[in-house]
Order: structure tokens, then sequence, then C-alpha cells
């Protein structure tokens, strides 16, 4: 069955359902049908997507007459107790959810990881296209790989999406408009921005909440989270402008960089640095030579991905990282900025200032660029930390993975 044959049998079903209670009469019936209707609420016989408490009193009379399970009961009364549920995601859209998700489409990468963090990956049916690109989902989130990847949220494969049968999708902030316009209404649209570590705990507190796993994720956020991202705060809070050193942070290509609305430029004001381009607009673009130049810079931080492979868990050999960090020393306009002079010229793994691996990414920011405030962080101890306990998962990152470039 089609998606839209779904929903106009879902608006037909209503209809009855009201007709049904105009007229005094109830189809019983209905009520364990419903149940097994996409996007129907179960114990919802007035098409509102709210069980009222008349609707329960009836699902508990279906319940002695044999029309419904117990189970069938319970998971009424459970809507009935804790729905509906109402965020305003990251594009301020109110969204509201009237039943438990059970299945859901997580484009955004990030949100999967924290889904998948929370205990429920066995709701996830769908991923993007590039999410087994990446070393650290391959590695750590093996049961995911082989899900099914109906495209991106930038170019979706709406017949696939269908065949999945989402209750959830979640996207990054630039694509819920256009993906709700594309898709039915019983499939719920959430954009959320899980980058940037401004946003990154009410975004994920959203998620929590809609999928019913606030304690999960307040384990992560206290247990690790704050834990180490308050201990970097608290240390550079008060530092005065002129020993915050200027970082230029490129990004995969030379002098591709990013601007002040980009995560990357509170990653480095967190660590008690400053963006030379935090006074520009764009969020990712290519600059040139003459203008980073012209800031000259003290640190210079370029990521790297594992494509290559140069740098994440799966590298071993930081042979090519070294090769990278070598290019930009050598680049003769940047000769005589403070950080080539000064040697501070960093390689980074692209993945770890992101998502649920943020604390990590921000102590290894922290000492490369206070390193006297930061001697006692330990960002290898942290990979230990993070892994062994909120993804029960063993490696040794003093003896595996290559994550900054020269080591610290």
């Amino acid at each position: 069955m089609y998606f839209s044959e779904i929903v106009i049998n879902m608006k037909f079903v209503r209809i009855i359902m009201k007709n049904c209670l105009r007229n005094g009469s109830i189809i019983l019936i209905i009520l364990a049908a419903i149940t097994f209707v996409h996007g129907a609420v179960p114990g919802d016989l007035d098409g509102d997507k709210i069980v009222s408490k008349d609707e329960l009193q009836m699902a508990e009379d279906q319940l002695k007459e044999g029309k419904i399970t117990s189970d069938q009961l319970e998971e009424i009364k459970h809507i009935k107790e804790n729905y509906p549920r109402t965020i305003v995601d990251c594009t301020n859209r109110t969204v509201t959810i009237y039943k438990p998700i059970k299945r859901i489409i997580a484009f955004g990468g990030y949100d999967t990881e924290i889904i998948s963090l929370m205990g429920d990956k066995e709701k996830i049916v769908g991923i993007p296209n590039y999410f087994k690109d990446i070393d650290f989902r391959r590695m750590f989130f093996p049961s995911l790989i082989d899900k099914t990847a109906p495209g991106s949220a930038s170019s979706p494969d709406l017949e696939m999406i269908l065949n999945l049968s989402p209750d959830l999708l979640t996207c990054w902030h630039y694509y819920p408009s256009k993906l709700e316009e594309q898709l039915p209404e019983n499939i719920t649209v959430v954009g959320l921005d899980l980058f940037d570590p401004k946003t990154f705990v009410d975004e994920a507190k959203k998620l929590a909440y809609i999928l019913e796993k606030e304690e999960a994720l307040d384990n992560y956020i206290d247990g690790f989270y704050y834990k180490h991202m308050d201990i970097i705060a608290e240390r550079t809070k008060d530092l005065p402008e002129e020993k915050r050193p200027m970082v230029y942070w490129e990004r995969l290509k030379p002098y591709e960089t990013f601007g002040s609305p980009n995560y990357i430029t509170r990653v480095i004001e967190l660590a008690g640095g400053k963006n030379i381009f935090a006074n520009d607009d764009f969020d990712i673009a290519e600059t040139d030579a003459e203008k980073v130049v012209k800031h000259n810079p003290d640190i210079i931080i370029r990521y790297a991905g594992t494509k290559g492979p140069e740098t994440g868990y799966s590298v071993d050999d930081p042979a090519q990282a070294k090769a990278l960090r070598n290019e930009i020393m050598q680049r003769p306009e940047l000769a005589q900025t403070n950080a080539v002079k000064n040697g501070r010229v960093y390689v980074m793994y692209m993945g770890l200032p992101l998502g649920i691996q943020g604390p990590i990414g921000e102590a290894y920011a922290a000492k490369i660029i206070q390193p006297d405030l930061f001697k006692d962080l330990d960002p290898q101890r942290m990979i230990q930390e993070f892994l062994s306990d909120f993804l029960d998962v063993q490696f040794d990152p003093s003896q595996h993975g290559v994550f900054i470039y020269p080591p610290l």
C-alpha cells in the first residue's frame, strides 16, 4: 500500500468515527484495527490524535469484551499519560508527536549516533548514504552500516523513504521544510542542529524527549559532556582578548575555512582562542592566502578525514597526517605567519568536535590553543572513557588511531 493510500484511508476512518460518535454508536473493531493503520494513534476514535478520558474508558471496555489485547490497552494508557509531546525544532517549526516513535530515518548522521547511544538504535530503519564513510560509525555502530540508505536529506529517494514507513525523519537544519513538503503528514520531520556546542545539549534533549529517552541522555550529558566541557569553559571564560591566540581553521582543501555562523567559531572560542574569520558572515567558504596572511594566525588547525585515510580511529600510521602538515608548513605564502614560524600547525581528525564526540575534539582544541591552561587534560583518556562507558566498546587510543598530529 502506498502512503497516499494510507493517508486517504486514515481520513476515511476519521470520517467514519466522527459519524459513528455523532450517532451515539461505536464500531467495536475500529479500535483494534486502527492500531495497524500507519500514522493512526492507538485509542484515538475521533481522529484528533489525542486519547481522551472517554476513549480510554472505551478501550478498557474493549478489553473486557475481548476486542483488544492487554498489551494494546497498555499502549493506549501510555499514550494517554505521555502524549502529545511538542518541541520547537532548530528551524523554529513547532512539531508535535502524538504516539511513541517506532521507526526512524536519521538523515543527520549525528542524530543516528545519539539515538544509538540512548539505546534506541533498533528503531533506526534508514540512514544517510554517506553514513559508512566515517570510520567512527563503521567501527562502533556496525549494526547500522547495512541499514537501508534512502539517499540523503539533500537528495532523498522518496519512494524508498515511503517503503520504509518511518514515523519520524530527522535531519540537519537546512532541510526540514523541503522534506515536509514532499512527504505525507503521517511522517514527522524534525530539524536538529547537533554540530554547534552552543546548541548541542538543547537539541539532543529535544530528540531524547520525543523518544522518551531523557534519562539515558542525561547519563551521557552529565557523566561525560558537561563533565569535560564545563572544565574547559570555566578556565577560558575570563581570558582577556590579548591572551586569546588567533586561529585559522582550514577545512578539507587549501583556504576553505569557517566564518562567524559556523560551529568551529564556537569551538575555537570555548578553547580560548579567536577565529581569524570570526567577524565574517559566511558559514563555510573558500578564502585566499592573502586574507589568511593578513590576519597572521598564531595557530593553524587543518581538518582531515578518513577517506585518505589520513586520520581517525582506523588509522594507526600518522604518515599521511604528517605529510598534510608538511604541505601547510611549506606553503611559501604562509612562511612568515606566527603559526608556521613557531611550528603551531596541527592536523585534526574531522569527526572529533562534532556530536557525541564533541568534548573530545574540544579538549584537543583547548590543548592546542591554550597548552598552559590544559596541561592536565588528557583527550586520549577521554576517548577510552567515552567508548567504554557510553558505547560499551573497548579501544586503546594509545595504541590505535590518529586524532591529532603532531602528538600533543
